[in-house]
């Protein structure tokens, strides 16, 4: 969007804005288009709904107010005052139509919707025209929107999540708060059924690992702050076991879960990403390629359903090779061993790019000072690994605070946050107690960060300095290495035996009762499944567009553009990333359930839930894109006074393909396999693939689930492999491999 203009004799610049295209749109919604609706659909088209017809006054206010800046924006008028005119007008109107729909609680309407962006667009330009912020209209434009989205569909509905949790009924209350903190089903130490005391266990685990904390952090020397900081991280780990090993509870079993899965996935990701850099083999690197894309094509809780045909009481191990009929896999135990593997790939995935980034001639140059291989790892390799390691670990601890799937196939008589807060609300039909293990969740993502921050601390982790690293990575030991790769080896087996057993699962009748070969599966998944799976499919490519173009979008605004909270953007649009998918799930339900903002029951909330949740990865990507486009480019479009949006479309676009693609395939393929947020969203009518296979799965329905996950396994992974031989006849497979 370019402003037409020119400077008159008196040196004033006047001419015609781009803003009478956005005017021409808010004056056909207004006369044309329902400003509100009576139900949950925006489709409903009534002349009643006309905002003449519904609000006569606010109608006439917001004609006069889109006519004037219209006009106004045909005319050859000095750039300032018109500018001035759109932020005054443009804004008072914005206002009064959203305090209109609040005041009224009617939900908004196809023509509200698009009166009240134009609106806003237009406010944007004015502030272009008028100087107020430096820069293009399409810029300014792009902001106020990108922020209004952000504000709406995120930082909104957590907000609502911390407001329901002490707002019951309309007053203001800790009594919900207090009553969930001291449920059984929150937390629960003595058992009144057995011969012991649980809460005396407790204490003497927490007091032991308190003392052996002091006792390593003294090892250091007798610092008073170090040896109390080793006692207190020693006091919360202790606590954390006992009560998770001793207790119950929905808290101190979801924290124990985390502190068995983060360290094993961390580890894991950690060997995975050194013998990809560092082994002699081949094969191991080829394996590894593979092993990063399990995360992309496999629903959340598929490894949970593959452990029970091989570790349920009808398992081919605990059945048919050891007799036994046992519940040993329901529980912490099959949950955390699911997790290790759905979550593994992960670590890997986040510690392959800082193996990667290491620089050889450090260490080259430690073994030439003759520093012993271990002592060079300890001193050189382990501290800039840090960033990736806490990233990987605090990672994989949200991802397991936050997983749906597994706890709800595996989790037994146990009680986890995820799941307390599903039933809380669907179960027990109580949105104020839901709010507060929302709130939880939240409480314990920000205390994780923090805790990653304070153990980073201010220290420098740069080993890029613009020149390329001379000198080679030296190779493992060949005993290390050896034993690195019977443990990938190992866990290739498990992990094929495992995605074996469902599409084995998916052919017989019924699993370790009758294993007669059948087709009935498929065929019922044909009449039952597969319109859900359509709708999924659909759902998910909408999304996935939708959330590629605005993270392109906002990638731009804060990686190439200045202005007053471009970090709160920044940080903004990440947050839905970092939040629990559950916590987003309950937001989502309390934001959009009434008033003017209504979406519930309808496909749109979901295609909204899985922008905002996957649009995070096409940010990072485009800005890691951006960072290594030179400006100069941007910079010789500017001057041949090319706007923005012509830069954008005809420069940087095509310079990010790979970015671009990898965060559309990323999108949609999370899309398909999202469970955690959407199970809340879902509706008649809007059912998704990935919830239909869990209500099989926890029906009996087994052979009915297998097939639904294989046909999704399958099909997710011939998308990805025909984009990227697409890309590779295109010439940029390598890159956008890279950045998937």
């Amino acid at each position: 969007m370019a402003v037409i203009g020119k400077t008159s004799l008196k040196g004033i610049a006047s001419g015609r804005s781009p803003a009478w295209m956005a005017g021409l749109v808010a004056l056909v919604s207004l006369l044309v288009l329902p400003w509100g609706r009576t139900d949950r659909s925006l489709l409903e088209f009534d002349s009643k709904l006309l905002v003449l017809n519904q609000a006569p006054w606010l109608g006439g206010v917001l004609l006069a107010v889109v006519a004037v800046l219209t006009l106004s924006s045909l005319l050859h008028l000095p750039l300032v005052q018109r500018g001035y005119a759109l932020v005054g007008l443009g804004g008072a109107g914005f206002l009064v139509g959203v305090g209109w729909l609040v005041s009224t609680s009617v939900p908004f309407g196809v023509g509200a919707l698009l009166v009240l962006t134009a609106l806003l667009v237009m406010v944007g330009i004015g502030l272009s025209e008028s100087g107020i912020i430096q820069n293009d209209p399409f810029v300014t434009s792009s902001i106020l929107v990108c922020s209004l989205f952000v504000l709406l569909f995120i930082a909104y509905p957590l907000f609502t999540v911390l407001r329901e949790s002490v707002l019951v009924k309309g007053v203001f209350t800790l009594n919900k708060i207090q009553s969930v903190l001291t449920s059984p089903l929150f937390i629960s130490i003595e058992n009144p059924y057995t011969d012991h005391s649980e809460q005396l266990l407790v204490n003497l685990t927490t007091l032991g690992l308190g003392l052996l904390g002091a006792g390593l952090a003294a090892r250091g020397g007798l610092r008073g702050p170090r040896v109390l900081t080793g006692l207190g991280v020693g006091l919360v780990l202790g606590w954390i076991i006992g009560a998770g090993i001793f207790g119950g509870g929905a808290f101190p079993t979801s924290l124990y879960l985390a502190l068995i899965v983060a360290p094993i996935t961390t580890a894991l990701g950690l060997v995975f990403a050194l013998l990809e850099q560092r082994s002699r083999a081949v094969w191991v690197r080829r394996s590894l390629g593979v092993v990063s894309l399990l995360p992309l094509i496999t629903p959340p809780f598929v490894f949970a359903f593959a452990l029970i045909y091989w570790l349920g009481r009808s398992g081919i191990i605990t059945s048919d090779l050891l007799g036994l009929k046992t519940s040993f896999l329901f529980g912490i135990n099959g949950v955390a061993i699911a997790q290790v593997f759905a979550f593994t790939p992960v670590a890997f995935l986040i510690l392959r790019g800082s193996v990667q980034g290491l620089n050889p001639a450090l260490e080259e140059a430690s073994t030439t000072l003759r520093a012993h291989p271990w002592q060079t790892f300890r001193d050189i390799t382990w501290p800039l690994l840090r960033p990736g390691l806490a990233a990987a670990f605090l990672l994989t601890i949200i991802e397991s605070l936050a997983d749906f799937g597994n706890p709800m196939l595996l989790g037994g008589d146990r009680n986890f946050l995820s799941t307390e807060v599903f039933l809380a609300l669907t179960g027990r039909y109580d949105p104020n107690e839901a709010a507060v293990y929302g709130a939880v969740l939240l409480c314990l993502v920000l205390v994780i960060f923090g805790l990653q921050r304070l153990w980073l601390g201010n220290t420098s982790f740069v080993t890029v300095t613009g020149k390329p690293g001379a000198g080679n990575f030296s190779p493992l030991p060949v005993w290390l290495e050896r034993t690195l790769q019977t443990i990938l080896a190992l866990w290739g087996l498990a992990v094929v035996l495992l995605y074996f057993s469902i599409f084995f699962g998916s052919f017989v009748q019924i699993w370790g009762i009758n294993n007669s070969f059948t087709f009935k599966h498929y065929v019922d998944l044909t009449n039952l499944g597969l319109p859900v799976l359509l709708k999924t499919a659909q759902l998910a490519f909408i999304s996935a567009i939708i959330a590629t173009l605005v993270g392109f979008l906002i990638a731009y605004l804060v990686s190439r553009q200045q202005f007053w909270g471009r970090g709160l953007l920044e940080v903004g649009s990440m947050l839905s990333f970092a939040t629990p998918g559950t916590v987003m799930g309950v937001a989502y339900i309390l934001a959009f359930n009434t008033g003017p903002w209504l979406l519930t029951g309808t496909g749109i909330i979901i295609v909204l839930a899985l922008v905002f949740r996957n649009m995070p990865a096409a940010v990072r990507g485009v800005i890691s894109g951006l960072s290594q486009i030179d400006k100069s480019l941007e910079e010789a479009s500017t001057l041949l006074r090319a706007p923005s949006s012509t830069t954008l479309r005809r420069v940087l676009i095509p310079l990010l393909i790979p970015q671009l693609l990898a965060g559309l395939v990323f999108a949609f393929v999370r899309g398909m396999t999202a469970i955690s947020q959407i199970i809340f969203l879902i509706s008649p009518g809007n059912a998704l693939a990935t919830v239909l296979m869990l209500r099989w799965i926890e029906q009996g329905d087994l052979g009915r689930g297998a097939a639904m996950a294989t046909v999704m396994i399958l099909g997710l992974l011939t998308v990805i492999l025909i984009l990227f031989a697409v890309s590779r006849r295109l010439g940029r497979g390598t890159s956008l491999e890279a950045a998937v």
